[in-house]
């Protein structure tokens, strides 16, 4: 059985509804380019450390809490709202690196990043959070000693932060355990100011941090997003001491139903399945994103070349893609485009960046249970992934 999101782009990007017959699809008329149309071998285990360190850490996706779970207006995402980290030397990714001379080089196993802005550009809040996973809760406590120590004494390291006033220590509201430590620096003409705060909970090692307007606000958030992060963290089992390597790459089997990214593309979050509580940081608009998973039953999601969830049936499927291309309908810039060709119930629609310069072109359809979607900065392209993964997912 076929089933597709009634096509949106006949003059306006405005909500439409959901089709209720099916539409004929003639999957011989659908042009791949080169993009693949059959599915991947099972990817099997991770096959070593390294790989199985991205694995792991993209497990802990959904156990780390979203800056928009703790305040629902920072949802802007970045060029990286959500990462891995997989080694020592990617802690500048976390917290200055003027604040790493203190931390030993104890071995990590692996830590996720989630990071937003506030979605009003005249809001200048960022939240940061991080979650590093150490073999054992000593060393974790060890760790987070030194991060503190590291963060109320920053070293001069003539590229570090340029301070208007010393560092000091603040309290964070219901979390004695937490250290914070208040920053404010120059940044061009104007004074930032910055919170980092760092607590240990069991093997992992807590990091927030916040650039905001006032102090109060800072620690608020600091202690708001704690409130959900420590027993979210709880309830996630780290695969240690079994072997990383041994960690499956695509437990569900979507992940090789989806158009792969080509050899040298994507990131640590890339060429990855996750649960919707993990697929959320990838989202541009997490909240809305989150919301019409859950209406859709999703259990899983394959992110690669294109994504694909995998609803509840294929009326769910429809209504995902229904809310899904309507949330990107409704960005400032969004102009509708051409559906993909000899597809039927496609949605596309081109959005620029915020200065206008980089045009994006994104295409959604359905087949039986799968939404899927596909992004890039030509038409062309975007209509060649859709079509790939619409003949991947019948073979």
């Amino acid at each position: 059985m076929i089933t597709l999101l009634l096509s949106a782009c006949g003059g306006t990007v405005s909500g439409t509804a959901v089709q209720e017959t099916t539409p004929t699809v003639d999957p011989s008329a659908l042009d791949p380019g080169s993009y693949p149309t059959t599915a991947r071998p099972p990817l099997g285990q991770a096959g070593t450390d390294e790989v199985g360190r991205l694995v792991e850490g993209r497990r802990m996706a959904g156990f780390v809490v979203g800056p928009w779970q703790a305040d629902p207006t920072l949802t802007r995402a970045g060029a990286a709202p959500a990462k891995v980290v997989e080694n020592r030397n990617q802690f500048v990714g976390v917290v200055w690196p003027a604040m790493l001379a203190r931390v030993p080089a104890l071995p990590l196993i692996v830590g996720f990043v989630s990071e937003r802005t506030a979605a009003d550009p005249g809001d200048k809040t960022l939240l940061r959070n991080t979650v590093l996973q150490y073999p054992f809760p000593q060393t974790a406590a060890t760790v987070a000693e030194s991060f503190v120590d590291g963060a109320l004494n920053i070293a001069d390291m003539g590229s570090g932060p340029v301070l208007a006033e010393p560092v000091r220590a603040v309290p964070i509201p219901g979390h004695p355990e937490a250290t914070g430590a208040l920053m404010a620096r120059h940044e061009g003409t104007a004074i930032v100011h910055e919170l980092t705060v760092i607590s240990a909970r069991g093997p992992n090692v807590l990091i927030q941090v916040v650039q905001f307007a006032t102090p109060e606000r800072a620690a608020e958030l600091a202690g708001r997003i704690l409130d959900l992060q420590v027993p979210l963290i709880d309830r996630f089992v780290p695969t240690e001491p079994a072997p990383l390597a041994t960690l499956p790459r695509d437990p569900s089997g979507l992940l090789a139903r989806t158009v792969a990214l080509k050899p040298g593309q994507g990131d640590s979050m890339s060429d990855a399945d996750y649960d919707p509580a993990g697929a959320m940081q990838l989202e541009d608009n997490p909240i809305q994103a989150g919301r019409a998973m859950q209406d859709a039953g999703v259990d899983t999601v394959a992110a690669s070349q294109t994504t694909v969830y995998q609803a509840r049936d294929a009326e769910a499927a429809q209504r995902l893609a229904q809310a899904l291309g309507d949330d990107i309908a409704v960005n400032q810039s969004a102009q509708p485009a051409a559906a993909v060709p000899s597809l039927p119930g496609s949605r596309c629609v081109r959005v620029e960046d915020a200065a206008g310069l980089i045009p994006q072109h994104w295409c959604i359809a359905t087949r039986e249970r799968f939404t899927f979607k596909a992004v890039a900065r030509e038409l062309t392209n975007a209509h060649q992934q859709i079509a790939a993964q619409y003949l991947m997912l019948g073979r």
